[in-house]
């Protein structure tokens, strides 16, 4: 059974668990994290501004836990009143299992709540499982940004998504 646990300071030494665990499967993904970000103290900081912005209602951060692990964490960015734009990274091993779906099913959720009217999600190219998952949900393509990262040396485009709530 998973568990949506807004995310805090007690997190940090999980979470960077789990970002350690899985930095290449994420880096194979999307863009690297800077290198200061990979320990205790990094996580940490990098937790108490996304608690800021939570506290300031513009954004709203979980992870995601199954047997005391983080899985998953999820995330709303950018709120604005009416719109944010969604994010989440699932843990390799909790690939295939539903995962990315429940984060996807839980943030909408969290966004009608909050009166939103729009969620945006910006998924890499070179992600097609996650943009087939985003698909699923009822987001369609708003727009598309050519070369918008590198990534293992290659200029990487972004698709925009959009669904209306």
């Amino acid at each position: 059974m998973i568990k949506f646990e807004a995310l805090a300071l007690k997190h940090a030494p999980l979470l960077l668990g789990f970002e350690l665990e899985n930095k290449s499967w994420f880096e194979s993904l999307i863009a690297a994290r800077k290198d200061d970000f990979y320990s205790l103290k990094g996580v940490q900081q990098h937790i108490e501004q996304l608690v800021t912005a939570m506290n300031k209602g513009q954004g709203y951060s979980v992870v995601v836990t199954k047997s005391e692990q983080i899985v998953a964490r999820a995330n709303l960015k950018n709120i604005d009143g009416t719109s944010a734009y969604l994010g989440y990274r699932v843990a390799k091993v909790a690939t295939g299992q539903g995962t990315a779906q429940r984060c996807l099913n839980h943030l909408i959720n969290h966004a009608k709540q909050r009166g939103l009217r729009t969620l945006k999600a910006q998924v890499l190219v070179n992600n097609p499982i996650s943009k087939h998952i985003i698909e699923k949900a009822g987001f369609r393509l708003e727009s598309s940004h050519l070369n918008f990262t590198q990534l293992n040396g290659q200029s990487i485009d972004c698709l925009t998504l959009s669904k209306l709530l």
